[in-house]
């Protein structure tokens, strides 16, 4: 769309990490599809590789948006305080929930709970001997939920 559609010489920044992202998108599409099976020993490395480009394409996207605000402010001479402002309060946004989400789980293990009750002592069962034992013998990975409620495997 960018290349048919705008005048693109690709003299900025912001145009050639453009290109670039685009790229690595579909190249992270493709690694995708190429999923090695479940205990498979390529299997970490794939998911290593995928993870990391991943996690490259969503950091470097975010600094072209920097990178644009400021081609566009040179382009127009108008100020791009307001959208910086902006953009950088919904990255703090999404960092902050990010991380939160992890540690949901735990808060409310420890006796902080948003509702109007709080967790008593009582409240709180302690696993026995017997118990114990069997979460060793347990081969199967166990399931936890991100604050999304989507599970996920350890």
């Amino acid at each position: 769309m960018s290349i048919k559609n705008f005048e693109n010489s690709f003299n900025n920044y912001h145009q050639r990490i453009g290109l670039a992202l685009y790229g690595a998108i579909w190249v992270q599409a493709l690694i995708g599809f190429c999923r090695p099976g479940r205990r498979s020993k390529g299997r970490s490395v794939w998911y290593f590789v995928h993870w990391i480009l991943g996690t490259t394409v969503s950091v470097v996207g975010m600094i072209n948006i920097y990178t644009g605000l400021e081609a566009y402010q040179k382009k127009t001479s108008r100020s791009i305080r307001l959208w910086t402002v902006l953009f950088t309060a919904e990255v703090c946004l999404m960092a902050f929930f990010y991380l939160f989400q992890d540690k949901w789980e735990y808060m409310q293990k420890q006796g902080v709970i948003m509702g109007n009750e709080a967790v008593t002592p009582s409240d709180q069962v302690i696993p026995t001997q017997r118990e114990n034992s069997l979460k060793e013998i347990l081969t199967e990975p166990c399931r936890k939920k991100n604050a999304l409620m989507n599970h996920f495997m350890n």
